[in-house]
């Protein structure tokens, strides 16, 4: 009976998941159809005059396989393949997204073997970007951006854009969105297998389809992998899969969340960590991120959920606050929990890439690395490091365990985007930073080691040279970052900046 109820639960979610967020845009006016041209006209105008606009761009096709130029030389036990995704279409013909989130996925692979690298890149063919690929123009509303006569859109995965990150999974690779399934693609050859059916072959049949799957899964030391979607109804589904990518249990998380957006969450040993942010949403608005706005009064929520049920076992109330993305959790000897996070104090960061979009840079107040303790007799402790912090990454092995090394993107000379990449020491604080320079736009660095001991093995990320308009793939010591790179691979040409991606050794 348990089990039933539980399945029935799930099948109604469902339900409610496909239909609830897609309103109808039949009746837009013909001013509010033109915003998308206007974006477009806005945005090529900046570009003329400010060339760290390069970065949003965009392309229109895939990249064809080709070696690329190399200074330095890479290491002898640096062997396998770095994977990254992130929005690569912002604009068909003369109409453009009103949001960085909303651009169709690309995955970018680039091939490490002896001392060479290849590199090269393939949309992912959702149905959304097939038929739009087909059709060279835009045909279903967006989040932000909406059409006059936007096709049906029956379920989230009508605009999957498979744009936010990219997971190797049993030998295939996931590209994540935040709002629909997960799409299954050729880990070597980057061809789009399909939607991920996380119900086949278990008690949830098709109940599954559709659900939100998020974008930042976590995987635990020994594969498992963790998982929730968002929906707006304010339910949180939880997810666990073995390391196959197989689903073992799911279940519902009835928070009352008015957020609309939740983008990552962390694991320890024994729970999940859900943290709601303070951040609302405007249903009455016809706009998706355009109507989430900042509420200073309303503290950050985080639910603690045991990994064994996947049921809530104590909430903890934080300071008002809100995060993209979280590094780590872990729980000491006397059971405190403990994990940081990339703090923003409002959510001008979320509004910027809808203004940058239109060419307009501004200058939003940036997150901090804020390391959060949470006691077992209900107190909470909150520690901020000093500079500008986002997308952290830790060693994999780590994964809800104690870690002394944080790595981050930070900002020293640029106002446009990240700069630099850092690698902090939690015990002390300590920082080791190596600065591009305000000529570059540089992306989500991550650590690759095979001998599951911090300090060992490298950093590899990609960075925009803004003044040559190519992109360059650079591999770091972990542990003498400030050193600058041991390697540098030069495409030549630039690739869209994108959000986020792992890597497979081989």
């Amino acid at each position: 009976m348990e089990r039933r109820e539980a399945l029935k639960n799930i099948f109604s979610l469902s339900i409610a998941a496909a239909v609830a967020p897609l309103p109808s845009f039949a009746n837009l006016s013909l001013a509010e159809g033109d915003l998308l041209k206007q974006n477009a006209q806005s945005f090529n105008k900046a570009l003329l005059t400010n060339p760290h606009l390069q970065g949003f761009v965009g392309l229109k096709q895939n990249i064809s396989p080709q070696t690329l130029k190399i200074e330095g030389a890479i290491p002898a036990d640096f062997k396998g393949t770095f994977y990254r995704n992130g929005p690569a279409i912002h604009q068909r013909q003369e109409q453009r997204y009103s949001h960085l989130f909303e651009g169709d996925g690309m995955i970018q692979q680039f091939s490490f073997y002896g001392q060479g690298v290849t590199h090269q890149a393939k949309f992912v063919n959702t149905d959304k970007f097939v038929q739009e690929q087909q059709a060279d123009k835009f045909l279903f509303s967006g989040p932000d951006s909406k059409l006059q006569h936007s096709l049906s859109i029956t379920s989230p995965d009508s605009i999957n854009t498979a744009n936010t990150n990219v997971l190797p999974v049993n030998g295939e690779l996931w590209a994540l969105w935040e709002a629909g399934s997960a799409t299954a693609l050729d880990a070597n050859t980057l061809n789009t297998k399909g939607l991920v059916d996380l119900g086949k072959n278990t008690k949830y049949g098709r109940s599954l389809n559709g659900l939100a799957f998020s974008a930042h899964p976590k995987v635990d030391p020994d594969g498992t992998i963790w998982n929730f979607g968002s929906i707006s109804t304010g339910d949180i589904v939880l997810y666990h899969l073995n390391k196959q990518g197989i689903t073992q249990k799911v279940n519902i998380l009835k928070t009352n969340y008015r957020g609309g957006m939740l983008h990552d969450f962390l694991v320890t040993h024994k729970h999940l960590l859900i943290i709601l942010p303070s951040i609302i949403q405007d249903k009455t608005k016809n706009t998706f991120f355009g109507a989430i706005s900042f509420a200073k009064q309303l503290p950050m929520r985080v639910l603690v959920v045991d990994k064994e049920t996947l049921t809530l076992k104590r909430e903890y109330n934080l300071e008002p606050g809100f995060a993209f993305h979280f590094g780590n959790a872990w729980e000491d000897q006397q059971g405190n929990i403990r994990f940081d996070a990339s703090l923003y104090p409002n959510l001008d960061n979320l509004h910027y890439m809808s203004d940058v979009m239109q060419g307009r840079v501004n200058h939003p107040e940036p997150a901090k690395t804020t390391f959060f303790t949470l006691y077992k007799n209900g107190q909470t402790k909150k520690e901020t490091l000093s500079g500008v912090s986002e997308f952290p990454r830790i060693y994999n092995h780590l994964t809800g365990l104690k870690n002394d090394t944080l790595v981050t993107l930070s900002s020293i000379e640029s106002d446009v985007w990240s700069d630099s990449v850092r690698v902090i020491n939690t015990n002390t604080g300590k920082q080791d930073i190596f600065t591009y320079g305000k000529e570059y736009l540089v992306e989500e660095h991550i650590v690759v080691d095979t001998s599951q001991k911090e300090g060992n093995g490298y950093l590899v990320g990609t960075a925009l040279h803004v003044p040559s308009k190519r992109t360059c793939v650079n591999i770091f010591k972990a542990s003498r970052v400030s050193e600058g790179p041991v390697c540098r691979a030069w495409l030549p040409h630039s690739i869209p900046l994108g959000f986020h991606g792992n890597f497979m050794s081989i």
